[in-house]
């Protein structure tokens, strides 16, 4: 009987040249196997690796013998479900890792695994986690590459679904992050996906909630770090030279210049020749975070989209904000960036937000440029202005005025230019006049932002601002519609060009119709 390690990888490379020839030699390890495992269930807390070798060994050869090996599986996940609290660490992971194997050779349902998989995210095992996140995430993006296999996405969503609402915190957050993960691999992209994201920002747990958030925020992308700097020889060298060449493969640099760098040269033309390296390399990832940032983007307007009930969700996250919230600020401040992008996707009306922001609209108020740019986005020209009026004061009264800042003037004049482009009725006459005033200022940045304010208001409302400001081809008639006014339309927008390319065509006909006649006579 093989009792060590190498003498059963040894069997199992003869086992996969000729399974029938090793038949006897399996049979004998299984029933060796089945022997360990009932002493194993009188101690299961207990570590075993010769128990563990035996499992790996079984389930590289057990598709060879698949009439001698039906229950194999089961017993693992049995064993498993029953005892993984109480397991050690090593074997543990060993029995999910002969899982995996199985389940990747196609010889166990997707459906019968991960829900085993999902709930071992309980284990306090990092290493684990990882294993199961990366395997749970590309089983399904497998299993939907040919096509959408629609009966294992939606077990899998309601299971998930009951995740999310668990009180083990990390085993909601890991069944948030996979949601997550496969949405910004494209294969959930529905809208029962989004929704039970969403569901998630009411957890009551901070992380599962903040989770959620981000991702609505588009933030939960890991970004790529830049390298440390570092000249120190030796061990710390080695490390680095092996962060360079993983990072160049993700970047697409050659390992002949990574090679270069650290082995050809004296030390003075090495130590240049790393420093060109790190600097080509953090160009490249900034490029690259830049491309995935915009992808972020679309994917989460996308996903802010497909929302079932989008006043109700804006309401509903909105009250974990007002009155008595223990919510740390930061915490704070993703909700009602959330919320507002929510209102302004939706155009939805939620009046008693913006008396909510208005209070902190203050330049020394903490992120308060990151303030002014959710309360930007919360306007939209379906609120009346009577209400997004106060908000314009309070943001003209603190920002712009001479005591100001010249950067705290921009920024709420920038401020100013935005929210009427979103909802120009809020703005007067002599508002408007008294902010033009500023395109005369001494610092650069507030003349500039003064006169973008004046640009807008040349195409919006000539007849708002003073005669000088209004250029030369200015339409005086043009003027900014009143709340609730709708244009009635009596076609369909565009029709018009249809009909001159019909009438084009026709004239085309007609020409090629006279030019036959001229030619028959």
């Amino acid at each position: 009987m093989p009792a060590s390690l190498a003498d059963l990888k040894a069997l199992q490379g003869k086992i996969k040249r000729d399974p029938g020839g090793y038949k006897e030699e399996f049979l004998l390890q299984q029933r060796h196997y089945r022997a360990l495992l009932e002493i194993f269930l009188l101690k299961p807390s207990k570590d075993s690796e010769e128990f563990a070798d035996l499992v790996d060994f079984l389930s590289h050869v057990s598709g060879c013998y698949p009439e001698d090996s039906l229950t194999y599986a089961d017993e693992l996940i049995d064993l498993l479900e029953k005892n993984y609290a109480i397991l050690d660490h090593n074997l543990r992971r060993a029995l999910v890792q002969a899982l995996i194997l199985i389940r990747n050779r196609g010889r166990l349902a997707a459906t019968k695994l991960l829900p085993l998989f999902f709930r071992l995210f309980r284990c306090a095992d990092k290493k684990l986690r990882s294993l199961l996140f990366k395997h749970i995430v590309v089983d399904i993006q497998n299993s939907n590459k040919k096509h959408r296999d629609e009966r294992l996405n939606r077990t899998i969503q309601n299971f998930l679904y009951t995740q999310l609402q668990d009180d083990h915190e990390m085993c909601a957050k890991k069944s948030l992050a996979v949601l997550t993960e496969l949405y910004r691999r494209k294969v959930w992209v529905d809208q029962r996906s989004v929704n039970v994201i969403a569901s998630a920002c009411f957890h009551k747990s901070n992380s599962v909630m903040i989770a959620s958030l981000k991702f609505f925020l588009g933030q939960d992308e890991k970004e790529l770090n830049a390298d440390g700097e570092s000249d120190d020889d030796g061990d710390d060298n080695k490390v680095d030279r092996q962060a360079q060449i993983n990072n160049a493969a993700a970047v697409s640099i050659k390992k002949e210049d990574v090679y270069r760098a650290y082995a050809k040269g004296v030390a003075a033309s090495k130590k240049k020749k790393q420093a060109k390296l790190k600097r080509t390399l953090k160009k490249a990832k900034r490029d690259l975070s830049v491309a995935r940032s915009e992808g972020d983007k679309q994917a989460v307007f996308a996903a802010l989209q497909l929302l079932n009930d989008p006043q109700g969700f804006a309401e509903k996250l909105f009250a974990r904000v007002q009155g008595s919230s223990t919510h740390r600020f930061e915490t704070k401040l993703l909700i009602l960036s959330v919320v507002s992008r929510v209102i302004g996707t939706h155009n939805l009306l939620v009046l008693h937000f913006y008396p909510f922001i208005q209070k902190y609209l203050q330049p020394s108020q903490r992120e308060a440029t990151k303030l002014l740019a959710i309360a930007v986005q919360a306007c939209h020209d379906q609120v009346p202005p009577d209400v997004v009026e106060p908000l314009l004061r309070q943001l003209v009264n603190q920002f712009v005025h001479d005591k100001s800042r010249p950067e705290v003037m921009a920024v709420g004049l920038q401020s100013v230019r935005e929210m009427c482009l979103r909802t120009p009725l809020v703005m007067t006459p002599e508002l408007l006049q008294d902010l033009t005033e500023y395109k005369k200022d001494r610092d650069k940045g507030v003349r500039m932002a003064a006169r973008s304010l004046i640009t807008l208001f040349r195409e919006l409302a000539p007849g708002m601002l003073v005669k000088k400001d209004r250029g030369k081809a200015a339409d005086m008639d043009r003027q900014v519609k009143q709340y609730g006014q709708v244009e009635k339309t009596t076609r369909v927008l565009g029709a018009e060009l249809l009909l001159l390319k019909d009438r084009n065509s026709d004239d085309e006909l007609s020409d090629s119709e006279d030019e036959d006649d001229s030619e028959d006579e």
